[in-house]
Formats: structure tokens, sequence, C-alpha cells
């Protein structure tokens, strides 16, 4: 038995590719877990599964339709089944990010395990600004604005940051420090960070006081 070049495509399309784009975007809007590539596959695999049972329906009405040549028909299919799984991917995305099914179950008495799997992953996955205070592992200190444009790495294995702005405290007084371009502090050197999302800014100088 032999697969034409058109079959691959199509079948590809509809249980390969959309399991991988739904993983992509929940993993985009969501901490990613660690998993082990057979775990990883499946879940994937699970995804285009869906995705398929999901537009089914689209999928019966462009086979029946007979005004559709064979080429652009696949050609539908692989658009139905790519721009599908995107929605799906947001859908799923979107509950998981504001834990509506941690939300339905605690509302029903039923106890649940959070699905986030680390509490830094917790923290700055809200993408939430503020001012930080970094103690390092000798007790020094690092003050600093972490904005949007600021990270913090998602993988286990490398739990390293980038404030985006350092400030220098005098007394209660934070003072942005001059052509500054922030700082990276790698995660062997991070003992505690402390967030401060309160704040008094001071018309002279971008000052902050707390």
């Amino acid at each position: 038995m032999t697969v034409d070049s058109l079959a691959v495509v199509f079948y590809t399309a509809i249980f390969v590719i959309p399991g991988f784009i739904v993983n992509r975007i929940i993993e985009s809007t969501n901490p990613p877990r660690k998993h082990h590539d057979g775990v990883f596959f499946l879940r994937c695999l699970s995804y285009s599964i869906i995705n398929c049972a999901v537009w089914s329906w689209l999928y019966h009405i462009i086979i029946k339709s007979s005004s559709i040549s064979s080429t652009f028909r696949l050609v539908l299919f692989v658009a139905v089944s790519l721009f599908g799984a995107s929605l799906i991917g947001i859908a799923i995305g979107i509950f998981r990010q504001n834990n509506l099914l941690e939300k339905l179950l605690s509302a029903m008495k039923i106890g649940t395990v959070h699905h986030t799997p680390a509490a830094w992953d917790y923290l700055f996955s809200k993408r939430k600004t503020a001012f930080v205070i970094i103690t390092m592992v000798d007790d020094s200190k690092l003050f600093g604005w972490y904005g949007y444009s600021s990270f913090t790495s998602s993988d286990p294995e490398e739990r390293d940051i980038y404030v985006e702005k350092a400030y220098q405290v005098e007394g209660n007084q934070w003072i942005p420090s001059k052509d500054d371009g922030g700082f990276y502090i790698p995660k062997d050197q991070i003992k505690c960070i402390e967030l401060k999302t309160g704040g008094i800014e001071e018309n002279a100088g971008n000052e902050k006081e707390y």
C-alpha cells in the first residue's frame, strides 16, 4: 500500500499539526509543564483528536460539497484544521489561565491540585509589574523595576531573571539609575525576591517613596 503526497499532507494537517499548535498556544499563555517526549506526543495527539471532533461538522460539509475541486477541498481541510486549532488553543489557554475548572470544582466542594508546577511560575506568569528587591546569596540587595520588558525563565532548570530597570535606594527614596539597561541575575545567585506593588511617584526625578 502506498500513500501519495496529498494524502500525507491531509493526514498530517488533520492528526498531527493541530495538536502541536494547540499545545504551543496553551504553553504561551500558561506556565509549561515538564514532560517526557512520549507524554508530550500523546498530549498533542489528544489535542488533535479534540480539534478533529470539534470541527467534524465543517469537515463533513467540505466532503459533501460537490462544487469543490479535490485540490481546493484539501486546502480547505488544512485551513480549517490550522485555524480551528488556533481557536481551540486560545480557548483552552484562557480556560486554564483563569482557573475555571478549579473554580467550578471548588464550588462543588471538590478539592483540586493547582495545575501550575511551581510558585515561581504562578507568580511571574501573571505578568504584573512591580518594584523588586532581590536578595543575592551573599545577602547583598539589588533594586529594580520589573515591568513588561523584564523576563523570567519558565524552564525549571533555568530560574534566572532579567529586570529591565535598576534603582538605587537612599532612605525611603527609590532613584532610577541613569543610562541603565537593567540587570540580569542567574538562578544560582538568587536567594529571595520581594515585590512591592505600592509607591508614590514624586514629580522631581521620578523618585519613588515607600
